[in-house]
């Protein structure tokens, strides 16, 4: 019995080991996540665009693609100092259309982003305010998304602002920096 239990022991540190070198969005304990965000935390991004105010529907939506960002493959470079977080999904050409033709929530439902957390994207009334490439040269089936650090405005989110109301954000949290997740409607 103690040799099993010893066995048993064994392989659970190993499990452990390789849980390590493995998890390259971790750090301290910490693995990258999806943040969803209010009123208040929104407020100094809101105030970077005239008419624009705080949408709930709209940061939940920004929520479900957070998710999505913080669930997905990454290589394991590390830059402490960056400001995008970078992430590869893979899209069939079915949402890239969508996403060429700005039918995002269908592209995004396509590829089954909100899905997993009991979520859809609904009607297709906003814009991302973040850079997504649909053409990766060797990769067919994949798209990446550029997500700015928190606190930033680019030029994707001014161009996308142009004429909306509505502001929805979500946070991805990586290494203890956000990165937001903007969307206008």
């Amino acid at each position: 019995m103690k040799n099993w239990k010893k066995l048993l022991a064994c392989l659970l540190v190993g499990l452990m080991a390789l849980t390590v070198f493995t998890a390259c969005d971790a750090s301290v304990g910490a693995p990258m996540g999806a943040k969803r965000s209010t009123a208040e935390s929104a407020k100094a991004l809101c105030e970077s665009f005239k008419g624009v105010t705080y949408d709930e529907e709209l940061s939940e939506k920004a929520y479900y693609i957070a998710y999505w960002v913080a669930g997905t493959s990454v290589s394991c470079s590390t830059n402490a100092n960056k400001t995008e977080l970078y992430r590869v999904g893979s899209a069939n050409d079915s949402a890239k259309i969508n996403l060429l033709q700005h039918n995002y929530a269908t592209a995004f439902d396509s590829m089954g982003i909100g899905k997993g957390i009991g979520g859809g994207m609904g009607a297709d009334d906003f814009i991302p305010g973040f850079y997504i490439d649909t053409d990766l040269d060797s990769r067919k089936d994949y798209i990446s998304f550029t997500l700015p650090k928190d606190g930033s405005v680019t030029d994707t989110m001014i161009k996308a602002a142009e004429g909306k109301t509505k502001l929805g954000v979500a946070y991805v949290v990586d290494k203890g920096v956000s990165y937001a997740v903007v969307l206008f409607g």
